[in-house]
C-alpha cells in the first residue's frame, strides 16, 4: 500500500466497495460495483477514498473472483489492518473509464437532473441512482422535499436527455411524489 495522499484527484469513479476481511493475512473481499472484469487484475492501481478528499494510492497484489465478487490483496499486514478498511471505496479516474455503450449512463452524471412526466412537468430532482443486481433505481426529491423512487426500466424511464438534464418518466398512481 502507497503512503501517498491525492487531495485533489479529479473526477473519480467508485469501481469496488471494501465489504470485509478474508483469512489472517490480510486479503479482502470486494464487491465490484463496474461491469468491467479486467477492472481487478494484478498490478491494477486504484484510490482507496479514507475520507472525504482524502485518497491513498493502493497495487492490487492479487485479485481473483470469489463468490461473486473479488478476493484481493494490496499489501496489508494482517486481519487487523484488513478489517480497517471495511466499507470503503475504491476508485478509479473517470478518463480511465471503459467507454459506455449506447443506452449507457454513469450514476453520478444523472445526480440533481430533472425527473419530469410527459408533458414536460417536473416532478423531482435525482438525488442518486443506486445500482443494484435486479435493477438500477432512481432517488429523487420532489420541490416540497418528498422522497420518492423510480425503478431505472423502461417500463417508467421513457427518455433520458443527458443535454436537457431531464428524464421523462411515466410512473402509475402512487409511485410520484
Amino acid at each position: 500500500m502507497s503512503e501517498k495522499n491525492t487531495n485533489s484527484p479529479g473526477d473519480l469513479l467508485a469501481v469496488g466497495r471494501i465489504l470485509r476481511p478474508h483469512g489472517i493475512r490480510g486479503a479482502l473481499i470486494v464487491e465490484s460495483l463496474t461491469d468491467w472484469d479486467q477492472r481487478f487484475v494484478p498490478g491494477a492501481k486504484m484510490l482507496l477514498e479514507k475520507g472525504p478528499q482524502d485518497y491513498v494510492e493502493v497495487t492490487l497484489e492479487t485479485a481473483a473472483p470469489h463468490s461473486g465478487r473479488y478476493l484481493v490483496s494490496m499489501g496489508l499486514a494482517d486481519r487487523d489492518a484488513a478489517d480497517g478498511l471495511r466499507g470503503l471505496f475504491l476508485m478509479v479516474p473517470a478518463c480511465e473509464a471503459a467507454p459506455l455503450g449506447e443506452g449507457e449512463y454513469w450514476p453520478h452524471d444523472m445526480v440533481d437532473m430533472a425527473l419530469v412526466d410527459g408533458a414536460g412537468h417536473e416532478l423531482g430532482r435525482v438525488k442518486e441512482v443506486l445500482c443494484r443486481a435486479a435493477q438500477d433505481l432512481i432517488v429523487a426529491f420532489s420541490a416540497d422535499g418528498v422522497e420518492f423512487s423510480v425503478p431505472f426500466v423502461s417500463e417508467f424511464v421513457k427518455e433520458v436527455d443527458m443535454d436537457g438534464r431531464t428524464i421523462t418518466v411515466e410512473l402509475p398512481e402512487g409511485m410520484g411524489p
